[in-house]
């Protein structure tokens, strides 16, 4: 693509993600995040489902999030993304609803494990989507009732404050976060208010029958150019702390996330403010919502549908009280994009966010995107070892800090 019809493809873009959000957006105040105690699971979930409800709400036809700016809108050519014709019409036709392939995915397959599916993306009616882990992996098997070519598409979302942030400090290519470094101490650092959204969505062709329909009593659905998607996953991470309030959500539904809970593939749920349980649950279980939860979801007006989500997990440290692992993942979300059960944390993972000056202009993001390097941890402290108060080193010496944010690691240099 030339260097001109390139920047024209970010100005439209921009041009998109810029306009006035017609619906009002409660605001996540700093004393509500200030609130939030490290290591306290009811402050924790708590904050999640204030997260949650502020970008689930209605908002001209959509969820909130979707009126933010997806990934590809900030530098149509990142990493992953359709082509800028498609990310430009899509933001015009669509309503801002670009679906691509995951990134992860097709990091953990460069890596070269051959148990994890082709990258090659398929496009039913129009929206590119990978194929879903349809063989065990590392002996976890999938859910039984995959179609014969099951496919998934992801959404990643920066709100306002962020996406204002990346954009005014030149943020949004690998040359500009290494001079922005230069001058901060090879480190960028996020405004408290930033918050990003992962939303994995997967057509009803993915499974057999009985499969789900738009609309579902269960799940959350769209039609997409004639297709019917359902909301399976969504992660929303906070800069509310210094290392960021990871939470992931999930439907409680036997057809699309019969995995959901279960430790024995990622971890157990647990929501302490949310649900009227006191402690962890597993897979195949779902308990009732908490009045205070069904009163914050009422006095937004959200859709009803979303009762039937529940928060998997909160993390806010890498370890507990007791020095061991916090483990975070979802059974979708992770699962698909192949990562090993036993090895999600999102905040291990977002740790090892830095970019190290290799591979200008090659396409691909630092060789460390997605995760730990190997010999380095998935979960747990983002350390070769697990030192005390997890002081680790970067990957790479006189690295640029991308303060968790594989949006960043994504950018072209």
């Amino acid at each position: 693509m030339s260097k001109r019809l390139w920047l024209s493809a970010i100005l439209l873009s921009l041009t998109l993600v810029t306009g006035p959000v017609t619906a009002a957006e409660p605001p996540i105040t700093q004393a509500q995040a200030q609130a939030v105690k490290i290591g306290d699971p009811v402050s924790e979930a708590q904050f999640a489902w204030l997260l949650f409800v502020q970008a689930m709400q209605p908002a001209s036809g959509m969820l909130m999030f979707e009126t933010w700016t997806e990934q590809c809108q900030l530098n149509p050519a990142m990493v992953g993304c359709p082509p800028p014709s498609a990310v430009a019409a899509a933001a015009t036709a669509g309503g801002r609803r670009i679906l691509h392939g995951s990134a992860l995915l097709q990091a953990n397959r460069r890596k070269g494990d051959v148990a994890r599916p082709a990258i090659a993306a398929i496009t039913p009616g129009g929206v590119e989507c990978n194929s879903m882990q349809t063989t065990a992996l590392n002996g976890y098997p999938p859910p039984s009732n995959l179609s014969a070519n099951p496919t998934f598409c992801e959404q990643v979302f920066v709100n306002p404050p962020e996406q204002n942030f990346l954009v005014q400090n030149g943020l949004i290519t690998l040359s500009g976060q290494q001079a922005y470094g230069a001058k901060n101490g090879n480190a960028i650092t996020f405004p408290w208010d930033a918050i990003e959204v992962k939303a994995d969505w997967v057509p009803t062709t993915s499974f057999t029958a009985p499969s789900f329909s738009c609309p579902d009593p269960n799940l959350y659905t769209q039609v997409l150019n004639g297709v019917c998607y359902a909301l399976v996953g969504l992660h929303i991470s906070s800069k509310a702390l210094p290392d960021w309030v990871w939470a992931t959500f999930e439907p409680a539904s036997a057809i699309t996330n019969p995995n959901r809970c279960d430790p024995a593939l990622y971890n157990a749920c647990f929501d302490p403010w949310g649900t009227t349980s006191s402690a962890p649950y597993g897979k195949g279980q779902t308990v009732p919502q908490s009045p205070q939860l069904q009163q914050l979801m009422a006095s937004a007006g959200l859709n009803p549908v979303l009762k039937n989500y529940y928060l998997t997990g909160v993390q806010t440290q890498f370890v507990n009280s007791s020095g061991k692992p916090v483990p975070l993942g979802s059974s979708f979300v992770e699962f698909n994009a192949g990562v090993n059960p036993g090895q999600a944390s999102c905040i291990t993972c977002h740790k090892y966010a830095y970019f190290d000056g290799k591979n200008p202009g090659k396409g691909v993001p630092q060789d460390n995107f997605g995760g730990a390097p190997a010999g380095w941890s998935s979960v747990g402290y983002a350390c070769t070892s697990n030192p005390s108060g997890g002081n680790c080193t970067p990957v790479a010496p006189n690295s640029t800090s991308q303060d968790f944010s594989w949006v960043l690691g994504l950018m072209p240099f």
